[in-house]
């Protein structure tokens, strides 16, 4: 596992974090990076710990990526998701945005796992997690899996836990992977007819292999990363201009984007810039 020991990240904006300007005194939030075993599946480790006993609740709020993740939780609240605690935890690709109340003291240790990551390791759809967040059972990693409520001992235990796995990922994933990079990084890929001329599958085909390792449709995965990138210049860019923001990330017009922006974090643009800008 590497050094998870590092100074807290800094709260200048980040891409997928809403207000992170406003959080550092909030939470401590912390990533590294996976064992080479695990990093055939998991992107980045990570944990967040808070202590809010005096100054009252606090909603985080995430504009989530495509990507799953296996959690350790543990605090004062009895209850997170929906499930008891402490508890082991998968979470699904999150549909609209990920909106937690922290109260109390509390802590999590998490595994984010590559886009299609998830799948490739235990080989369950991700599509029959979206929008779900469910205790780990017995069969996942082939046998009860025990993690303390301790950051550095849950965190190693994860990353051996999912580095165990015998043999290569498979061909599918190790093909979707670039396709998936592609799709992240490259601002020109606008539209779904776009991405097909990169996939080596067939449009059907591609929509299914989406489906059973991504969990969404390729439309859903190419406006989320507009929208995260569009929500982090706006953090960053005091006094932006919407019309052209809005053409350079592939809107028809302000008024899609703003419909956009509006339906996933219920803010407009400019409410958002009032927020949180920079």
């Amino acid at each position: 596992m590497g050094a998870w020991r590092n100074a807290p990240e800094s709260t200048a904006p980040v891409r997928g974090v809403v207000g992170r300007a406003g959080t550092g005194s909030v939470f401590d939030l912390h990533r590294w990076a996976p064992s080479p075993d695990a990093a055939r599946f998991v992107e980045h480790f990570w944990s967040v710990s808070w202590d809010r006993r005096t100054e009252g609740p606090f909603e985080s709020t995430v504009i989530t990526f495509p990507a799953m993740h296996i959690t350790r939780e543990w605090g004062d609240d009895d209850v997170r998701h929906g499930v008891s605690l402490p508890n082991t935890l998968v979470h699904g690709v999150v549909p609209q945005v990920f909106r937690t109340t922290i109260s109390g003291r509390g802590s999590v240790v998490g595994a984010r796992f590559h886009t299609g990551g998830f799948t490739a390791r235990f080989g369950r759809d991700a599509a029959d997690l979206t929008g779900r967040v469910v205790p780990v059972d017995d069969e996942l990693f082939g046998a009860p899996i025990v993690l303390d409520d301790d950051v550095a001992s849950a965190g190693a235990a994860l990353d051996s836990a999912v580095g165990a796995f015998a043999g290569e990922p498979d061909a599918t994933y190790r093909a979707l992977t670039p396709l998936l990079d592609r799709m992240r990084e490259d601002a020109t890929l606008h539209r779904v007819e776009q991405v097909m001329a990169h996939a080596p599958w067939s449009t059907r085909t591609t929509q299914r292999v989406f489906r059973r390792y991504v969990g969404v449709p390729v439309k859903w995965v190419l406006c989320r990363y507009r929208l995260q990138q569009a929500a982090l210049e706006i953090e960053s860019t005091p006094g932006i201009d919407f019309a052209d923001l809005a053409v350079r990330l592939g809107w028809y017009d302000q008024a899609h984007f703003s419909n956009d922006f509006r339906a996933m974090l219920g803010w407009t643009p400019g409410e958002y810039a009032g927020r949180f800008g920079g």
